[in-house]
């Protein structure tokens, strides 16, 4: 008896298996609604204004401005003065980082479902969305949301060319790596984290070739504003060696300020990392934790070890590790739900976990929509100004405010002459302009009758400064002038002094 053998095909899993359009356009959308939840509702600070005052110049400006000062951040204003072009107020200033915000969410859940399936990227996605810290950065006219949308495009292209060796992977890898290199030069270490995950996956040495070359290229990209940035270190200068407070801060940021959140957060984390996980989902030479883990804990590590010797380290600097987090929480997730005998534990554990995160910390969510959650809120002191001041009034700031109010809302101070300006920000290649010599400025002041004084909140002793103009200031007003009234508003006070 001749028997024939049945030979039934496998099907193959497919590399290129299409992600559910839900699983990243849900934390897009959620992102999105969360980034412009009143996104005008504060005025600009301080590190905003320095935004608004670079993106509002010429090219040609710009240019001055960045051989004397934040070449790091030229590519950014560059961008920004062409948005800003579109419409100059506080929302166009904190659209792109709304966007940007949102484009990472998505970016977060593609990775998640690819490595682990659209029900652990879409959670992923989700809880990326609802930290308190993600929208601070969201809704901050800065680099950062845009640096932290380059970065976890630049985890997924890697994780797509590591699963199909297609070179055109690597080479838009190469080109995320180096435009967002450009946004902040501490995205190199970006490059530290992913050469871990190479390692721990054992990769070819075909993918460590185009590795190679696609972080040669970003370093060879980054290396002249490097060399433009060597001698522009005051704008760091106030960075101190960061303890295990640092380190605090930083889980406490990444997982949420709420004390019972964090360890929640934590024990997720951890239950991805020691339990048994599902079946693969798709072939990949990754799994989600040799991924997520060194996004997580390289950066931020790195960046802490070499602030011990030369202090670099604040937490926006590797807000891009945040992703890590929300990865590895996801996977923790469907670990734990997969030992319950029910299809639906993951989906119910998921949307239960993130309607925990954004409903246990809806007051940090407020926090970060208010003036308080930054060092200053310029508007207000623009405003008491303009309801105040009249036509031909002096004004004057002092130590730490740098004309930040004037910069960002000069129709406040049209009128008023600002008496120690000796050269325009634009045209000094500065970010606030420069002041007169000691002496000048001594002699105008004392020939004024009103002078509004803007300074900081601290208090109404007289203080010593360091620069000599700052001294004749606070002694001219001191000996020639009686102050008229005060108001003391969020990281700033208004003095009115009147000519004795």
């Amino acid at each position: 008896m001749v028997t024939t053998e049945m030979r039934i095909p496998l099907r193959p899993v497919s590399l290129t298996r299409r992600t559910p359009v839900a699983t990243w356009l849900i934390p897009a959308v959620t992102m999105a609604a969360l980034g412009l939840w009143d996104l005008n509702l504060r005025g600009m600070w301080g590190d905003e204004a320095a935004t608004w005052t670079a993106a509002r110049r010429t090219p040609a400006e710009l240019w001055h401005l960045l051989q004397n000062l934040d070449a790091v951040h030229g590519l950014y204003y560059l961008l920004m003065h062409v948005v800003l072009e579109l419409r100059a107020d506080e929302v166009m200033l904190r659209l792109p980082s709304v966007l940007a915000m949102s484009c990472a969410a998505a970016v977060v859940a593609g990775i998640g479902a690819r490595l682990a399936g659209p029900r652990v990227g879409l959670m992923a996605g989700m809880l990326f969305a609802v930290v308190p810290v993600v929208s601070l950065y969201a809704q901050e006219g800065r680099s950062y949301a845009l640096v932290v949308a380059g970065a976890v495009t630049a985890t997924y292209l890697l994780v797509r060319g590591c699963a199909s060796g297609n070179p055109r992977w690597w080479l838009l890898y190469a080109l995320v790596t180096a435009v967002t290199v450009l946004l902040h030069a501490f995205v190199l270490l970006l490059l530290a984290a992913h050469a871990v995950v190479l390692l721990a996956a054992r990769s070819t040495a075909r993918t460590w070739r185009y590795w190679g070359v696609s972080a040669a290229v970003t370093v060879v990209v980054l290396a002249p504003v490097l060399w433009m940035a060597r001698d522009q270190t005051e704008a760091i200068s106030w960075i101190t060696e960061p303890g295990w407070d640092a380190v605090v801060r930083l889980v406490r940021s990444f997982s949420g300020p709420s004390g019972w959140i964090a360890c929640v957060t934590l024990l997720l984390a951890a239950a991805a990392l020691f339990l048994p996980r599902r079946p693969a989902f798709g072939v990949s030479p990754l799994s989600l934790g040799t991924v997520a883990l060194p996004l997580l804990l390289v950066p931020p590590a790195l960046l802490i070890a070499v602030s011990q010797v030369y202090p670099l380290y604040d937490v926006r600097y590797v807000l891009y590790a945040l992703p890590g987090l929300s990865l590895l929480v996801a996977a923790g997730i469907d670990r734990l739900s997969a030992r319950v005998p029910w299809r639906g534990a993951m989906p119910l554990a998921g949307a239960l976990v993130v309607s925990l995160v954004l409903g246990g910390q809806v007051e940090a969510q407020r926090h970060v929509r208010s003036a308080e959650s930054r060092r200053d809120d310029l508007r207000p002191i623009a405003q008491l100004v303009r309801d105040e001041a009249r036509p031909g009034d002096a004004v004057v700031f002092l130590a730490g405010t740098r004309r930040k109010a004037a910069i960002s809302y000069p129709q406040a101070f049209a009128g008023l002459r600002d008496i120690a300006l000796e050269a325009s920000p634009a045209k000094s290649g500065t970010l606030f302009g420069t002041e007169l010599p000691p002496a000048r400025v001594r002699e105008l002041l004392s020939r004024a009758d009103r002078v509004w004084l803007l300074d900081r909140e601290d208090s109404d002793q007289r203080r010593v400064f360091r620069g000599a103009v700052e001294r004749v200031k606070q002694d001219v007003l001191s000996d020639q002038f009686h102050r008229e009234g005060v108001e003391r508003l969020h990281g700033g006070s208004v003095h009115l002094f009147v000519h004795d």
